[in-house]
């Protein structure tokens, strides 16, 4: 047993076993698929109507009978949202600035603390993280969210800030992988991250990392098809997409061998509902993904709108996101008015290895702007205008704008499209 599996395992047993406890309810619940969820879904509601005042008055015998949420409305009404048998001290508190920079806070208790944490350990041995494995872990690591440098260390977790992830930097971590070739490494990160890690091998000729690499778990960002496949040539190992926020935590994971996304069914409820209007849709319908979380008892959500679209369908006994386009914010229209997915606008900009950086806009009904930063020079402009015509519209009005580069937001999420254009 190594050190990292042994911490871990010392430190649950010191604490009851919690989190070992939850990982084998999850994984019975995946193996059986038994209707344990259901009951958790009556426990969460029974407490909702008893301990939070939001929820007062309600009819709990039943979840159609709660509103959707989002937000907003938890922000204008937080003190209402908290249940009142817990005390504040014990709680923990979960912060995020969001895709649009908007702050936003909800508590956790210290069992869906555990809950998650055991998630986390299923989800991430699915996608081939196992403990003691060395974690390279890309996301935003500021001050404020690090802890002591030894538990890093014990948890044999690299911390690697994508705000900093310069050439310098890559070639640093590749030369890093070297250097360690004899441990078996996990990555997991933002896919703007590992796509400057694609583009800097590419224009190197950099194609064997000369290390062994167990997986590679994507999060915060949609992976395209065409991502995926470039990641899995390059660290020679299985590739999937992890759905997930802050608030919550892991919502699905592509399995393996699909790109589809398998629902955490045993911590969440998931339905979709209408993009427009609060209208639940049968399975395969697109439209919003709304959850309840069943296992956060100190601010509970239920029928919380995440803000992300997608299609819900089940399969062999077991329930899916059939795709996960991201937040409604964030998809564009073509000239016809229809949904453009932002996986069609990803895998066309590959071929411009030319190009570091890019954001596509849309400004009006048929007006898009392109934000592109190419150092080296970019002499493609009308064949990019022309491809991408022929996605929106031969009637789109392109416009290319140079910049020295394109920040990321506080959450260190690259957003590649944006929607200032209100559809009516």
């Amino acid at each position: 047993m190594n050190i990292t599996s042994f911490s871990f395992k010392l430190n649950d047993s010191l604490n009851g076993s919690k989190i070992r406890s939850h990982y084998k309810d999850i994984k019975n619940h995946f193996e059986s698929q038994n209707d344990l969820p259901l009951i958790a879904l009556d426990n969460l509601l029974l407490h909702v109507v008893k301990n939070v005042p939001y929820y007062r008055n309600i009819d709990f015998k039943s979840i159609n009978n709660f509103l959707i949420i989002n937000k907003t409305i938890i922000k204008l009404n937080f003190n209402e949202f908290r249940a009142n048998n817990f005390e504040e001290k014990g709680l923990i508190k979960m912060s995020t600035s969001g895709s649009t920079g908007t702050p936003f806070t909800v508590y956790h208790d210290k069992n869906k603390k555990s809950r998650n944490y055991a998630d986390t350990l299923y989800f991430g041995n699915k996608g081939g993280y196992d403990l003691g494995n060395k974690l390279v872990y890309l996301k935003i690591w500021g001050k404020e969210n690090m802890r002591a440098s030894w538990h890093y260390k014990v948890q044999n977790i690299s911390t690697i800030d994508v705000k900093n992830l310069n050439n310098k930097e890559i070639k640093k971590l590749i030369d890093g992988f070297q250097n360690n070739s004899q441990k078996v490494h996990t990555v997991l990160g933002y896919v703007s991250a590992l796509e400057q890690i694609i583009k800097y091998c590419e224009k190197n000729n950099i194609y064997d990392l000369h290390c062994e690499f167990s997986g590679v778990i994507t999060m915060a960002e949609g992976l395209s098809s065409e991502t995926r496949q470039k990641l899995q040539k390059l660290f020679k190992c299985p590739v999937v997409a992890r759905y997930s926020n802050l608030e919550n935590g892991i919502i699905a994971q592509q399995e393996v061998d699909s790109d589809r996304f398998l629902i955490n069914t045993a911590s969440y409820f998931v339905e979709i509902f209408h993009p427009d209007r609060d209208e639940l849709l049968e399975d395969g319908s697109f439209g919003r993904i709304v959850l309840t979380d069943l296992y956060n008892y100190a601010t509970p959500l239920v029928r919380y709108d995440t803000g992300d679209m997608g299609i819900k369908i089940k399969e062999n006994g077991k329930t899916y996101l059939k795709t996960v386009e991201g937040r409604k914010v964030d998809l564009l229209y073509n000239t016809s008015g229809e949904i453009i997915s932002p996986f069609i606008v990803a895998t066309t900009m590959w071929k411009y290895l030319e190009i570091d950086q890019f954001q596509l806009i849309q400004l009006e009904e048929k007006s898009y702007l392109f934000k592109i930063n190419c150092p080296s020079g970019f002499t493609k402009e009308l064949e990019l205008i022309q491809e991408f015509k022929s996605h929106f519209g031969e009637d789109a009005d392109f416009e290319i704008r140079y910049v020295d580069g394109i920040p990321l937001l506080d959450s260190g999420k690259h957003r590649k499209t944006v929607n200032l254009y209100i559809k009516t």
